[in-house]
């Protein structure tokens, strides 16, 4: 059986430098990806810049690199309207579509906590772009710390070169 690689991706809803985080991104993925050996599933959210950019690399380089092993999920935190309305666009944009578990029956403020958290907690590697000590996307980066999970933030690599 094949090695399986779960990795989750958090960032903050709007990010300044696209186009320097993206590519920064796009390297990492190509790396993640190339190895080849594995099986690899990227768990995203939908709340923002950082989640649709992650979205659109991968399938950038799923394509690119014939990668039959990699695979986008789509984790929700609850079902959406836009998700009922569109359904057909997401199935075709996604590999495959979750309604977390843990936050289908949370409080909506507390929804996308929990489901953050479940996304974690099955990951091997976090990826995230956090630049802010506050909001949902620093919050994640907490728990995984706190989880001792592989965490790479793309912001400080940023700022490292």
């Amino acid at each position: 059986m094949k090695e399986k690689l779960i990795v989750s991706f958090f960032g903050h809803r709007i990010i300044d430098d696209s186009q320097t985080v993206e590519q920064k991104l796009y390297e990492l993925l190509r790396i993640i990806i190339s190895r080849g050996d594995r099986e690899v599933e990227f768990l995203v959210g939908r709340n923002g810049d950082f989640d649709l950019m992650t979205a659109s690399v991968v399938r950038r380089l799923k394509k690119e690199l014939n990668a039959e092993n990699v695979f986008l999920t789509l984790v929700l935190p609850y079902e959406t309207a836009e998700l009922r309305n569109n359904t057909e666009a997401f199935e075709d944009f996604y590999d495959s579509i979750e309604i977390s578990e843990a936050s289908a029956d949370q409080n909506f403020k507390y929804a996308i906590t929990a489901r953050n958290r479940d996304m974690i907690d099955r990951s091997d590697m976090v990826v995230v772009y956090v630049k802010n000590q506050s909001g949902g996307a620093y919050q994640s980066l907490r728990y995984a710390e706190k989880n001792d999970k592989r965490i790479i933030n793309l912001y400080s690599e940023q700022n490292e070169n």
